[in-house]
């Protein structure tokens, strides 16, 4: 089993969440299929391991990577593309795995962006799920609430400007 009873993981749509339970249930009379009970916030998600024992899920980060995190965020931001549809693209595969430095990295970037051109709808929407989702797994990670957590990010990017 990859994970524990207990464990602190990422569900790829509804964020940091708890390990409840692991449970067995027969599909169409033959075929045994198990799953992982996920509370993420106030939903429950039954997150389906396949034939090879693995969900998708992730582990939070580790403590230790905030140290990069904090680095990260008070860095230069890195230019997006000025192309909308590249730019897009570009976000896209920067967020692929959505691990904690990825997720510092675009609230950076985005923000820098929006401090020079307004964002469009999409990319203000993109910005706050991410944002949320830095915000969540930084708190988790470290042991602090979602506003403590929000606080440090937001003097680290304060910081860097």
């Amino acid at each position: 089993m990859q994970f524990q009873v207990g464990d602190k993981v990422v569900h790829p749509v509804h964020g940091v969440g708890i390990i409840k339970t692991f449970s067995k249930q027969l599909l169409s009379g033959e075929k045994v299929r198990e799953y992982y009970q996920v509370i993420a916030g106030t939903a429950t998600v039954w997150v389906p391991i396949n034939d090879q024992g693995f969900a998708a899920l992730r582990k939070i980060a580790p403590k230790e990577s905030l140290m990069e995190c904090r680095r990260l965020l008070r860095g230069h931001p890195v230019p997006l593309n000025q192309d909308r549809q590249l730019r897009q693209l570009e976000i896209a595969k920067r967020l692929k795995g959505r691990l904690l430095p990825e997720l510092c990295e675009m609230v950076r970037d985005l923000r820098a962006r929006s401090r020079q051109k307004p964002l469009g709808l999409t990319e203000d929407n993109l910005l706050r799920k991410i944002y949320k989702a830095l915000c969540d797994e930084w708190a988790a990670t470290d042991g602090v609430s979602a506003q403590t957590a929000l606080y440090e990010i937001e003097s680290l990017l304060q910081a860097a400007s």
